[in-house]
């Protein structure tokens, strides 16, 4: 079933009942109508504070690492060891896949970011619960520290994966893929009250069945 939203979330069911997760009150979602990639956004986009859900075909992504490591005239191979994963282990060991998707959210965010894995391991149920720590461009350290008393500006992230499937983009069967939530906020956001909360609600992610389930409990 799904997880039961903490006092200081809500319950979000995706329209399609593909996913349910809580998220902090207070965060508006913006609209999102995708069958793959970024599927869904909520934030208090004033703190950099968002929560998000992605869901990426596993062929794709393992496509999209190879071309990220080529080098010219000597391209790299994609692994073909997703083409129908059982488990998320089938895909890649768990840092390595953690790895994997930390350069797959910075190339969709526009590239020019490296994401650090601070912490990956499976939880026992078949998902892999990570960690990341990103360091973001700042155009003024002098003024970001006379307002902030800061001269770097971190991103810390927590991310829950589980292996789904989406609509095959050529029609027919679904295709096998990696889904995730992921929340974040800037490291001194985080390291005050908001680091608990989005922790809670990347834990809080069902994808399939379970959040079918919480449609017909919150009915």
């Amino acid at each position: 079933p799904a997880a039961p939203a903490p006092a200081s979330g809500a319950l979000v069911i995706d329209g399609a009942s593909r996913f349910s997760l809580t998220v902090p009150r207070g965060f508006v979602a913006s609209k999102r109508s995708a069958s793959q990639g970024t599927l869904y956004v909520a934030g208090d986009f004033p703190r950099a504070a968002v929560v998000s859900v992605t869901a990426w075909p596993v062929s794709e992504l393992l496509a999209a690492e190879a071309a990220a490591r080529s080098l010219p005239g000597l391209p790299a191979v994609a692994s073909g060891a997703g083409a129908s994963p059982a488990a998320l282990a089938d895909i890649a060991p768990p840092e390595e896949l953690a790895r994997i998707l930390a350069r797959a959210r910075d190339r969709e965010q526009g590239g020019g970011l490296s994401s650090e894995v601070t912490a990956a391991a499976p939880d026992g149920a078949g998902r892999l619960v990570l960690s990341l720590s990103t360091e973001l461009p700042v155009a003024n350290p002098d003024e970001l520290e006379r307002q902030r008393g800061i001269r770097r500006l971190v991103r810390r992230t927590a991310g829950t994966v589980s292996l789904g499937s989406v609509p095959s983009p050529a029609g027919g069967a679904p295709v096998a893929a990696v889904v995730a939530a992921w929340a974040s906020c800037l490291a001194e956001d985080w390291d005050g009250q908001l680091g608990p909360q989005l922790r809670d609600a990347a834990d809080s992610f069902r994808w399939g069945e379970p959040a079918a389930a919480a449609v017909a409990s919150s009915n």
